[in-house]
């Protein structure tokens, strides 16, 4: 059951996910040389689609089965020092209007969910604008995790160790950045409006090819971030390079994180490539 504790980085106020280009047509991306003695993966995620598609590409579950290591946005196992700080989110009826608060308990209410009042004091916006687009949506409506939850999941029931590459000290700092009235207000919008696959996500994800076609890009890898991308992400890939750099050395990893860590010059693929690594895309 997801208690509404998800990615920090959840692109608020309805935004897609983002079609650049049609050069490479990859989501995973493998890594490999400089010392290496095991090849390991990066795997771009769209954190809110529906976990039946792990069962559409037997490669991706074959590459899990053979990873050493699982690693991901969030839970797991902390790698190294990490820094302690407690992330505070204002109460819920302090962001939303008594008329809205009420919209949105009736919501989730309804759903599998259950009500958001005993989450009131604890509760994370980013996540229930996560669960409202999955409830709203045919093929995830009944589920109770992320797509990376699932691979998480999964990973786990294999016996491979799993580990967090977010801190508490950046997702305190990033918690305390946030406009959560705006987060509120696109809740409340998800909620009144039904949008159209196309504006949830990405078209038909449940076929392979569509799937494919929907994330077709060329990662932009030559091109700068937007300022929003740069200020959702530049902090956390300074934080997570490190612990991918030790992780990788010590045998294969499968790194799953939202497709939008990989893009653009900040990006992973681009930062794994300045440390010498040779990344290259992994047809499925």
């Amino acid at each position: 059951m997801i208690n509404y504790i998800f990615t920090a980085g959840f692109v608020t106020m309805l935004l897609p996910v983002i079609v650049l280009g049609q050069k490479s047509e990859s989501v995973v991306w493998e890594v490999s040389g400089n010392g290496l003695a095991k090849k390991s993966y990066l795997f771009g995620t769209v954190h809110v689609e529906s976990a039946q598609l792990l069962k559409r590409f037997p490669k991706l579950m074959d590459i899990a089965k053979s990873a050493d290591f699982g690693l991901f946005e969030k839970g797991g196992e902390t790698i190294g020092q990490v820094q302690d700080a407690e992330i505070y989110s204002p109460p819920l009826d302090s962001i939303f209007t008594k008329s809205e608060y009420d919209l949105v308990d009736r919501f989730f209410t309804a759903s599998s969910y259950g009500s958001i009042k005993p989450h009131n004091n604890s509760a994370s916006l980013q996540g229930m604008a996560q669960a409202v687009i999955m409830i709203k949506k045919d093929e995830t409506k009944d589920q109770d995790m992320t797509f990376d939850d699932h691979l998480h999941f999964e990973m786990e029931r294999l016996n491979k160790p799993t580990f967090q590459l977010d801190e508490t000290g950046q997702m305190a700092r990033q918690e305390k950045k946030t406009d959560h009235r705006k987060t509120a207000m696109a809740i409340v919008y998800l909620i009144q409006n039904d949008l159209t696959e196309e504006e949830l996500t990405t078209p038909d994800q449940y076929d392979p090819k569509s799937y494919h076609d929907s994330l077709r890009n060329d990662l932009a890898l030559d091109e700068d971030a937007s300022a929003y991308m740069k200020g959702l992400t530049l902090e956390r890939h300074t934080l997570w390079m490190p612990k991918i750099l030790s992780k990788i050395s010590e045998g294969s990893c499968l790194i799953t994180v939202g497709l939008g860590h990989l893009k653009f010059r900040t990006g992973l693929i681009q930062l794994l490539r300045q440390k010498g690594y040779q990344v290259s895309a992994v047809e499925l």
